[in-house]
């Protein structure tokens, strides 16, 4: 099959000035405190320079609408009633733009039309409850990708996206979503994201796509490139239930090599259309939230082929495991995340792992698990999230949520401004829970910051201040505080002290002591007979301590000091 991709031309840095600015925001002069307002002020910065960032609007989206205004020097003064507000910088000149980690996506739909817009959900919120002074909110140089769409009979309705080319929990995305855009009716159109690798990709009505185009960006480049739309093969039509009823909105599947995986969605009221620039046959079943999925059907693709009116029909089957998610206090959660992954050798033909979404009164249902060992977890932002095994089938399932808490902490260098806060996952690095982001703008004053309504669990978070980004752990319990220390300077040398104990607190002889940084092993040192240890590492090191089957594991504080006591308590493993 033909697959057409035209000129790609580097131009160099630029600043794309010419271009339309992307959204509808107005600048209005900052806006004198009244009676029941209190003041935001702070300063927006430039992650390439850590200096102001001049010329930017600056947003705070609440309950009663926006307020904002113009911070030609980068700075900024809003008035407003106390309540939580969502945060957002635009650039009118188009050089710097805001950013944050992606949402968790649970089924990529391609490139789409509405996802060209400012989106809330990555703004981050800030809860004003009184003066509130030396916020900073960090903006980062844009990089521009301008081209053209070209088609035989015009490019109609194209919809064109870059996407990051490699997936990762980690993923930013523009606030604005200016890594979507309609074409005009040229076939023209301009992107902004920030600096990394990328892939280019087109959806239109009449035809396949135009293939992925890779490639790199740099802070401020102008990358300027043509990409031509492909028939190629198209598959539509509608997945209904057994009663011929439309189907819920879920995933088209193409068989791979042993098993099935997600392709492609099925939209709202069942309809569907998955495309291939690939010839050969290729076999898809449907497989929506809440439903067995339908019987394999296989389809002979080739250049030009079009598949209209298909149905995919639904067994009327009865779901394997099924059950409830609950809050702390036993109330439904609605839509709450359920993954589920088996823990037994899988039959040929089925998938690792499913995931699934609560209903609006919380109750789920999972189809196609063969009997076995499954682990089961379930999260909502701000519920907290559960991990449990279980084994199936089982229809009487509840899954309590194990709430939130709270972390309070200090910050070296930072005596007074603020932190950008967002959640990763929660569980161990190499099996981790993704947990909602709640990206968040947290004041730090006299170098102290608190973090509320945190998943209860083993937490590991982003923060980032300026141009530093770090991740931290923190084990969090529910309804309690717990302390997190954070030195954004650079890693202090440090002497550690303290002892290795059993569970009875008996000390333990010859155990080791590993110190990790960055991941890497750095070395490794024995207690002595009373179980003692002393080596020299820096602040932010990991110490994992053990014997030939129990561990331990402990982070070296980034308080500013020369010298720490850790005491280490082995556990089985």
């Amino acid at each position: 099959m033909r697959l057409l991709l035209l000129a790609v031309t580097v131009l160099g840095c630029g600043d794309g000035r010419d271009a339309a600015p992307i959204g509808t925001l107005r600048a209005h002069p900052a806006p004198v405190a009244a009676k029941g307002r209190v003041k935001v002020s702070g300063t927006v910065i430039d992650d390439s320079t850590t200096s102001a960032a001049r010329g930017v609007i600056v947003t705070l989206r609440g309950a009663a609408g926006d307020v904002e205004m113009l911070a030609s020097d980068g700075k900024f003064e809003l008035a407003v009633v106390p309540g939580r507000y969502r945060m957002m910088v635009r650039d009118p000149a188009n050089r710097l733009i805001m950013v944050a980690l992606s949402d968790r996506v649970r089924l990529d739909e391609g490139p789409r039309g509405e996802l060209a817009a400012p989106d809330t959900g990555l703004m981050p919120t800030l809860d004003v409850d009184g003066e509130l002074h030396d916020i900073e909110v960090v903006v980062t140089p844009a990089a521009t990708v301008k081209g053209f769409v070209i088609a035989p009979d015009g490019v109609g309705e194209t919809v064109v996206r870059v996407r990051p080319a490699q997936r990762s929990l980690t993923e930013v995305r523009p606030v604005l979503g200016t890594d979507v855009a309609r074409v005009d009716a040229s076939g023209a159109f301009t992107l902004r994201v920030p600096a990394g690798a990328y892939v280019l990709e087109a959806a239109n009505p009449r035809y396949a796509g135009t293939g992925e185009l890779a490639f790199a960006l740099t802070p401020g480049q102008l990358l300027e490139l043509s990409a031509a739309l492909i028939p190629g093969c198209i598959i539509s039509g509608r997945v209904v239930q057994a009663d011929g009823t439309p189907a819920h909105d879920g995933a088209i599947e193409k068989l791979g090599d042993v098993a099935f995986g997600p392709v492609g969605a099925i939209e709202a009221g069942g309809k569907f259309r998955w495309t291939t620039m690939k010839e050969g046959d290729v076999t898809l079943r449907a497989w929506p939230w809440k439903s067995a999925p339908s019987p394999p059907r296989t389809f002979h693709c080739r250049d030009g082929k079009r598949f209209t009116d298909e149905v995919l029909s639904l067994p009327d089957d009865a779901p394997d495991v099924s059950g409830v998610v609950v809050d702390a206090h036993g109330a439904p959660v609605p839509l709450a995340f359920i993954d589920v992954t088996p823990l037994d050798p899988q039959p040929i033909g089925l998938g690792a792992s499913q995931q699934e979404r609560a209903d609006a009164s919380g109750a789920w249902h999972v189809y196609e698990v063969p009997p076995g060992r499954y682990k089961i977890s379930a999260t909502a932002p701000g519920r907290g999230m559960i991990e449990t095994t279980i084994k199936a089938p089982r229809t009487d399932l509840r899954l309590t949520l194990g709430g939130t808490g709270r972390i309070v902490g200090t910050t070296s260098p930072l005596a007074n401004g603020s932190l950008e806060v967002s959640l990763l996952h929660c569980g161990a690095k190499d099996n981790p829970l993704p947990v909602a982001h709640e990206p968040r703008i947290v004041p730090v004053v006299g170098g102290r910051f608190a973090i509320e309504n945190v998943p209860a669990c083993a937490l590991t978070l982003a923060v980032r201040w300026r141009d530093q980004i770090r991740q931290a752990q923190v084990v969090v319990d529910p309804d309690r505080a717990v302390a997190l220390d954070l030195d954004l300077g650079e890693p202090r040398e440090k002497t550690v002290t303290g002892t290795v104990r059993d569970h009875r607190g008996k000390p333990v002889p010859a155990a080791r002591v590993t110190v990790i940084v960055a991941e890497k092993e750095v070395t490794t040192v024995r207690c002595d007979d009373s179980g003692r240890f002393s080596l020299k590492t820096q602040s932010g090191a990991q110490l994992v301590a053990g014997d030939s089957n129990r561990a331990a594991h402990a982070l070296v504080g980034r308080a500013n000091v020369p010298s720490e006591q850790v005491e280490l308590v082995l556990e089985a493993q």
